[in-house]
């Protein structure tokens, strides 16, 4: 099985890990498909025998990054594995950038890879 972004990269850490909470923050009308994408993240973590629990948050006024970060306290997190995916600077500009904000207001150790 090839790797999956950053959770293959991180499937060392995540192996050792006593709990791994698999997260996604999306708005309202996305749960569905979200749930679906963090089973996806679960199933292949098994193949590796590494089980996750997933766990959808709502982001509440595009605080997204705020949000994962509030969730790491709340489960005792050592490490944030997270994908680190750039756009263009007008969409950085215009909605925000998870990415440039855990990387500026994150005080949990984080994993980023693309």
């Amino acid at each position: 099985m090839k790797r999956a972004g950053p959770w293959g990269d991180a499937l060392s850490f995540l192996q050792q890990a006593t709990r791994v909470t698999i997260v996604e923050v999306c708005g309202p009308d996305e749960e569905k498909a979200s749930l679906g994408r963090l089973e996806d993240v679960a199933h292949y973590l098994s193949y590796h025998r590494i089980k996750g629990e997933p766990k959808v948050m709502l982001e509440q006024k595009g605080a997204g990054a705020e949000t994962l970060i509030r969730i790491a306290w709340e489960e005792d997190a050592d490490l944030l594995v997270t994908g680190a995916y750039g756009h263009s600077r007008l969409g950085d500009w215009i909605f925000g950038g998870m990415t440039r904000e855990l990387l500026a207001t994150s005080s949990i150790c984080c994993l980023m890879s693309h």
